[in-house]
């Protein structure tokens, strides 16, 4: 007589996005460490084990393992990592869990007429209550990452990508107090505002350093996330993003560029990380 087992129940992310580009650059940048630096994260490489490895700056690391790659058809990778705790999050009202389940990625690739359908499914999540921010947030991300794909794809295929990133823990504020501080006219928008923006509506931001920011908002969701092209940065993208995940809240600015000098996008990131380092004084 053996005893049952009884599996976790677990919850999928599933999204879908058309792509005006053949099903074989979606493969490549997919598959490919250069193409994945170019819209996802901004390292990527093979481990000495062989698994895939993916990290941003010294942040965050993704270690998976490719199980199933059949070319412009099918290709999934499981997660080997564990995520730790990096800070502690004051309110354990916004805590969440500290260390992933192994979960895998499906991307399901379909040619129609010179475009190309990718179909995403994250699978794996907990069903336990204590793993909703970080189901939730990993469904934004995707949301987030698969439009920065096709933006890639469709405006600056084989063009490298120059990134300002900065990221800052919260000791003091909840996310909606750093979220109203951060869009102040102390912050970034001296000039501007972001009041009643709307996914395909216009902003336009001038930051306290004195740089701006103008384009099409893609997404606008309070205190989470405002992201939207920016125009006078040869059509790259700025993404705000606030997260309360593993123990910790953070704020990360992004400015992805094509075609812009490192040295100004470097020079953009150093005057962001001494104004965000303000946020909580």
């Amino acid at each position: 007589m053996t005893d049952a087992i009884s599996k976790p129940k677990t919850r999928d992310i599933e999204t879908e996005v058309e792509i005006n580009a053949p099903v074989e650059a979606v493969w490549k940048a997919l598959t490919d460490a250069e193409e994945l630096t170019r819209w996802f994260p901004l390292e990527a490489g093979t481990n000495p084990d062989g698994t895939l490895r993916m990290s941003w700056r010294d942040e965050f690391c993704w270690d998976s393992r490719i199980q199933i790659a059949e070319p412009h058809r099918h290709f999934r990778i499981a997660s080997v990592e564990r995520l730790a705790d990096q800070q502690p999050a004051p309110d354990a009202t916004e805590r969440s869990v500290t260390v992933a389940q192994p979960t895998a990625t499906d991307f399901f690739l379909e040619a129609r007429g010179g475009k190309t359908v990718l179909r995403l499914v994250h699978s794996g999540f907990s069903a336990d209550a204590e793993w909703d921010a970080l189901y939730d947030g990993t469904r934004r991300g995707w949301k987030f990452q698969l439009w920065s794909l096709r933006h890639y794809l469709e405006n600056h295929r084989d063009t490298p990508r120059e990134t300002a990133y900065v990221r800052i823990f919260l000791q003091k504020l909840s996310r909606h107090e750093a979220w109203q501080r951060l869009f102040s006219t102390n912050m970034l928008a001296r000039e501007g505002t972001i009041e009643n923006l709307r996914p395909g509506g216009r902003y336009a931001l001038r930051t306290a350093t004195g740089d701006y920011f103008e384009g099409v908002v893609q997404t606008f969701n309070p205190p989470q996330e405002f992201s939207a092209t920016a125009e006078n940065f040869n059509n790259g993208i700025l993404q705000v993003q606030l997260d309360a995940l593993f123990n910790y809240r953070d704020v990360n600015f992004y400015l992805f560029t094509y075609g812009i000098p490192k040295q100004e996008v470097s020079a953009i990131e150093s005057r962001m990380r001494g104004l965000l380092r303000k946020l909580e004084d």
